[in-house]
């Protein structure tokens, strides 16, 4: 009897340690990817975008779906998209992309380098 009391407690200690990833938790989003950034106004707005950022974002966090030259991959070509189209997809999370997947001056920055291209 014991045995099965064990088994039963280390089953149930297993499955509550991994509780999965629940994503309808209360805490907010991080701003700009940690980055501590106060102000997330839309960079691409009001001109100040860093394209070098953007590529660079772009690479690590993108292209992976997307493809290296915005034709796609596994997910949508972005080459004939706005910088406002791509940073509502960035937000917005369409389909099977995560939302927020990159955010405030680096969705920005991603948005105005896709549309430079």
């Amino acid at each position: 009897m014991k045995k099965w009391m064990f088994a039963i407690f280390g089953t149930v200690l297993v499955l509550s340690a991994c509780g999965g990833n629940d994503t309808n938790t209360n805490e907010p989003a991080p701003e700009n990817n940690g980055n501590n950034v106060e102000n997330t106004e839309n960079a691409a707005d009001s001109g100040e975008y860093d394209l070098a950022n953007g590529e660079q974002v772009y690479a690590q966090n993108c292209a992976a779906c997307h493809g290296g030259d915005l034709t796609g991959a596994s997910g949508p070509g972005l080459e004939t998209h706005t910088a406002e189209a791509v940073e509502a997809a960035i937000q917005e999370g369409p389909g099977s992309m995560p939302a927020d997947l990159v955010t405030g001056e680096d969705a920005a920055d991603v948005a105005a380098w896709i549309e430079s291209q």
